[in-house]
């Protein structure tokens, strides 16, 4: 019956919606938005289109990620330039445990979520915008432009939301594991250490300049790495899937590991802007317990699909 109902009010807002996609049809667009006026039917109409719409550039935003095999962890960079000695790129020792690991095919969001979307997630799911006293400062508002990441503070809204977007598109949308972000990273596996579009660091070029004003930028400021995907090397660290152990790396499965069943840290990836080149790396992986005490700028995520 439920089906019938959608399909009726898929005819019905046919033709009506305003929402256009790079990559979806005007029915699948009309699907969406009938299922937004569905599940939130107390919202305004332009609310409900601006949930479409919220949707539908989730889905264009997905970069395909082409499945293969890589050997996940510390792989080593030579010590000097033509060196054929390698020393470690970070000084973690939990990453050191090299081990093979193959994916399934996935999409990646090219972006981080911005703070506007997760602003209309919140609003629509009845929250509170967060960080009040903040937003209320004259001299604090360069901190909540809409094209920033959005900031966090548990783990388990980041993973409600990507969850919401799937619900809404009827796709397999959530975080993405450790190893899909670390794939897509390095470009498919590649022993590169920065997710830049040359492999480098280049303050000023492709990562945010030397200029001592330490600070997040717009979702796409600079250039993506290979597979079109932005900010896997600064602006906000980010929650994936998994939860974090230090010794998994020497017990994961090869095919789509999903890390440990229970833990209590999530795994985080990627530098925040407060931190140095050497903590940017495409190996790099930090923890933070899944509930945070407040509201925090440096700490976004970006959906996946699969």
């Amino acid at each position: 019956m439920r089906y019938v109902l959608l399909f009726v009010a898929i005819v019905l807002t046919s033709g009506c919606t305003s929402v256009t996609s790079e990559t979806l049809s005007e029915f699948e667009i009309n699907a969406i938005q009938a299922r937004v006026e569905e599940r939130h039917p107390d919202l305004s109409r332009s609310q409900q289109k601006a949930v479409t719409d919220l949707v539908v550039r989730a889905l264009d935003n997905m970069v395909f990620v082409e499945g293969g095999s890589f050997m996940m962890g510390e792989f080593g960079w030579p010590c000097e330039p033509a060196s054929e000695q390698l020393c470690n790129i970070d000084i973690w020792p939990h990453n050191d445990y090299l081990h093979k690991v193959t994916l399934d095919d996935y999409y990646l969001s090219k972006y981080e979520t911005s703070l506007g979307d997760f602003d209309l997630y919140r609003e629509v799911m009845g929250r509170e915008p967060y960080a009040p006293e903040l937003r209320a400062r004259e001299d604090r508002q360069h901190l909540f432009q809409s094209n920033l990441p959005a900031w966090t503070k548990t783990w388990q809204e980041a993973k409600d939301y990507c969850l919401w977007i799937g619900k809404l598109a009827e796709r397999s949308v959530s975080l993405p594991t450790e190893a899909q972000w670390e794939f897509a990273a390095r470009n498919r596996g590649e022993k590169v250490r920065f997710a830049t579009n040359n492999g480098e660091w280049l303050p000023g070029e492709n990562a945010p300049p030397n200029d001592g004003m330490r600070r997040l930028y717009p979702v796409d400021s600079f250039p993506p790495n290979p597979l079109g995907i932005h900010h896997m090397t600064s602006n906000s660290a980010e929650w994936v899937g998994d939860w974090y152990s230090e010794t998994y790396y020497e017990s994961s499965p090869e095919l789509n590991p999903s890390g440990p069943k229970i833990g209590e840290k999530k795994v985080i990836r990627s530098g925040g802007y407060r931190t140095g080149a050497s903590s940017k790396t495409t190996i790099l992986r930090d923890s933070r317990p899944p509930i945070g005490s407040n509201y925090y700028e440096a700490q976004g995520f970006r959906c996946g699909l699969r």
